[in-house]
């Protein structure tokens, strides 16, 4: 049997601590034969020593007793130093009890002595890929941390994509000029945030940012928001007031959705750029514009233009430093990065520790299509942190289940788990033992022969599979169960 997980043999290893040091040979030489690095120690209190919280994949193997510090009391205490570092804790024959004891205090599985090889190879493989998929996390954690100095991270963009790459040296371009800016970009892309980014790049960073949503404004009031209005203009306009014009002075003014103008407003627009001045409804006095412009839209302007629903010198007047930003489905490697910023947030907003995301989870967010792009991965995300896996029904993945947003009672579905593997193990060889014999086995375990039949379905053991490997298919006197359910 060769070990197929990923991990490192440079760095991943495995502690492995029992006071009986003809064990701790025979498992040393035995993993050592497939691929796993080992430590091994006959004192709890040396092996706590050797450990180093959060370094590189670790993964513990420790008997349960052991004199002075036994099993138990390192595991509290490994916990306690890394509380993601998988445990898996070894017990005698028959102690379920201690077995339920460890679970609940963390244990990640148990085994019971004498250990079985494939079964323990099998153990420590998926608790091996735990502990690399939570060394993983914790380097991309440590990555976001530092993003403000580095191209992970750009004013509040993320993405190390070549396309975000490409754009933050653009942001850097245009950010110098004082020309007017057209984002283009799909819905949820974020082009709010590049607009922020220009003018915080930009020599107006000390003055105002004002976003203005023009498809959110009715189109009878929008005139009045954008340049104000003096007093008696309309019925209704008790009292002079400056828009958004005038009120960001010498700041950026960002226009989303810019295609929500009406066209009759697209002419003053357009008047407005060209002039640098304008005039407050019911007003003629001249109002100077020292705001820079900086426009958005999420829909193609050149069919606009052919409709006729927007003024093509408009548009060439304000696509003078164009931008366009990728779509979330175009930068997929950058999907797991943005989930674990995502969910880093959450959990520094609830104050909860940060857990690792599930391979999953990731897996799932990869394979989707995002046509709501940056906007609509956030908010698959704050779903699963919320419902929790399996709650939301447009979620088919969630968080590693030792995180602190499980659902209440999955400590208890984990230990059920583990609880029916051993049972199903322990049947399994039974049945071998008395080659596949149902009346020996169901006599041997002191249940029925129903509950036998039952837990066979249960745990689809393949008896035809079984008596034939024991050279005895046919002549154990039990009939031909073909499929393992109750032959009634």
């Amino acid at each position: 049997m060769s070990n197929k997980n990923n991990f490192d043999p440079d760095s991943a290893r495995i502690v492995v601590v029992d006071d009986d040091i003809y064990l701790l040979a025979a498992i040393q030489q035995t993993l050592g034969m497939h691929g796993f690095r080992t430590r091994i120690f006959d004192k709890a209190a040396d092996a706590l020593a050797a450990i180093t919280p959060y370094e590189a994949p670790v993964v513990v193997l420790a008997d349960v007793k052991m004199p002075k510090i036994d099993g138990l009391v390192l595991l509290k205490q490994i916990k306690e130093l890394d509380p993601e570092l998988p445990v898996i804790m070894m017990t005698g024959h028959g102690d379920i009890t201690m077995a339920v004891a460890a679970m609940k205090k963390g244990a990640y599985d148990f085994l019971e002595k004498p250990v079985d090889e494939d079964i323990m190879l099998a153990a420590l493989g998926r608790a091996m890929e735990k502990a690399r998929l939570v060394h993983e996390n914790r380097r991309l954690q440590q990555r976001l941390q530092a993003a403000a100095a580095s191209r992970t991270c750009f004013q509040s963009l993320i993405g190390r994509h070549p396309a975000m790459q490409h754009l933050y040296d653009l942001l850097q371009i245009v950010a110098r000029e004082n020309d007017t800016v057209l984002i283009q970009g799909e819905t949820g892309t974020g082009k709010e945030l590049v607009a922020h980014a220009i003018h915080n790049l930009s020599s107006r960073r000390d003055k105002l940012f004002v976003a203005v949503n023009m498809g959110a404004i009715p189109a009878e009031m929008m005139e009045a928001e954008l340049f104000g209005y003096q007093k008696g203009a309309f019925t209704g306009a008790v009292q002079s007031r400056a828009g958004k014009f005038e009120h960001v002075g010498e700041g950026t003014l960002f226009l989303d959705e810019i295609c929500s103008l009406p066209v009759t407003l697209q002419a003053k627009l357009l008047r407005i750029l060209e002039e640098r001045t304008f005039c407050r409804l019911g007003s003629n006095n001249p109002v100077t514009m020292a705001a820079r412009i900086i426009t958005a839209t999420n829909r193609d302007l050149a069919t606009e233009i052919k409709r006729g629903t927007f003024r093509q010198d408009l548009y060439f007047r304000l696509n003078a430093l164009p931008i366009s930003i990728p779509a979330l489905r175009d930068r997929i490697s950058d999907i797991p990065l943005l989930a674990a910023h995502f969910f880093s947030e959450y959990c520094r907003d609830r104050q909860l520790d940060m857990k690792p995301l599930a391979p999953a989870a990731i897996d799932q967010m990869l394979g989707m299509n995002w046509p709501g792009n940056v906007r609509e991965l956030r908010n698959h995300v704050r779903r699963l942190c919320i419902y929790g896996p399996g709650s939301d029904p447009s979620s088919a993945g969630g968080f590693e289940k030792n995180t602190n947003l499980r659902k209440p009672g999955s400590e208890d579905l984990r230990l059920k788990m583990v609880l029916e593997d051993a049972e199903k193990r322990h049947i399994l060889e039974t049945l071998h033992r008395h080659n596949g014999s149902i009346a020996a086995t169901h006599a041997v375990l002191g249940i029925s022969r129903k509950c036998l039949y039952d837990k066979i379905s249960k745990y689809e053991i393949n008896m035809p599979a079984l008596r034939g490997k024991n050279n005895d298919a046919g002549n154990n006197g039990e009939g031909s169960t073909r499929t393992g359910r109750h032959p009634g």
